[in-house]
């Protein structure tokens, strides 16, 4: 099976946690690179990332972004694996402000 690298998300998080990248069924997502940014001039924002993994949500990430941040979160070697069992989810403090992008691979 090979893989084929693309953009796995690109999205804006919700004020309440949503998905933000569920890979088809019989695929494995490997993401390298999550790109978080903050769109409002001034306000904060608390943004949470988790990872679900069929049965539990484990928070990975609480990262506080002042206005018009960006961060990058990057994954070496294969990176995180997210599989057809498992998601990424994740919220902010307002919804439709915190824009988030995620490449990597799939394999299926």
């Amino acid at each position: 099976m090979a893989y084929a690298t693309k953009k796995l998300a690109f999205l804006r998080l919700g004020s309440s946690n949503g998905d933000v990248y569920d890979p088809p069924a019989s695929t494995k997502g490997l993401i390298h690179n999550i790109i978080i940014h903050n769109s409002h001039a001034a306000d904060a924002q608390t943004v949470i990332l988790n990872y679900h993994d069929g049965t539990n949500e484990w928070e990975l990430y609480n990262l506080i972004l002042i206005g018009k941040e960006t961060v990058q979160l990057t994954f070496a070697n294969e990176g995180l694996m997210v599989d057809a069992a498992s998601k990424l989810t994740g919220s902010s403090t307002d919804a439709s402000i915190t824009v988030v992008h995620i490449s990597g691979s799939e394999e299926s």
